[in-house]
């Protein structure tokens, strides 16, 4: 008494209203959990559609309302997603944390730590800009008069408590310029992200008082 359905590869019987043994439908819909926590634990939260967390959670609640489990796997959700705004806010990415707030509110739109994250975003989208390009020639060898610019940047970013984001041709260069920035400002956390681009080059993001 059950419909058997193909997930990218993978047989899971969906168990109807009618089936009628338990230790059969407790097992249909512990494999049907199963098959949810891996997608939650592969960041699969709402996509791709039909091969999601919260699908196959829904799929479980259609047939057990009151399950636990599920019911628990669609909040962890929303609280992933909350998490991962607040980590883009805190590096600037704004519209990344938007579209994650969305989603958010998308399953529960009425959760606190929504209502808390959005506040924060509004905050720090107010935030004024400021643009440093860096010469890549000096970069490239790695001059004094480069690594004093990039010192003075780490320390605006620390006085105002600002955010960054650091525009390098690779990797390396990246992470050499960050480098440079943190020494010059001791132990102070610096909070910011990197992208890979033609034009070397730093913004900060101020917040406003």
């Amino acid at each position: 008494n059950s419909d058997s359905v193909n997930l990218e590869g993978t047989n899971v019987e969906i168990p109807n209203r009618q089936t009628s043994d338990p230790i059969l439908r407790a097992r249909i819909l512990a494999d049907m959990l199963f098959e949810a926590s891996l997608a939650f634990d592969d960041n699969r939260l709402l996509l791709p559609a039909g091969d999601n967390a919260y699908d196959r959670y829904r799929e479980v609640l259609s047939f057990a309302p009151d399950n636990q489990v599920a019911l628990k796997g669609v909040e962890d959700i929303v609280d992933r997603y909350v998490m991962m705004a607040i980590q883009a806010i805190e590096i600037g990415q704004f519209d990344d944390a938007e579209d994650y707030l969305d989603r958010a509110v998308s399953i529960n739109p009425g959760k606190e730590n929504i209502v808390e994250a959005r506040r924060v975003l509004e905050i720090e989208q107010s935030v004024s800009r400021e643009y440093f390009p860096l010469d890549p020639q000096e970069l490239a060898v790695q001059s004094l008069v480069i690594m004093s610019q990039l010192g003075s940047i780490g320390e605006l970013v620390r006085n105002y408590d600002a955010t960054f984001l650091i525009t390098a041709r690779s990797d390396a260069e990246a992470r050499w310029i960050y480098q440079i920035m943190r020494e010059a400002v001791g132990g102070y956390r610096l909070r910011g992200n990197i992208t890979l681009g033609t034009q070397p080059a730093i913004q900060i993001n101020i917040p406003q008082a």
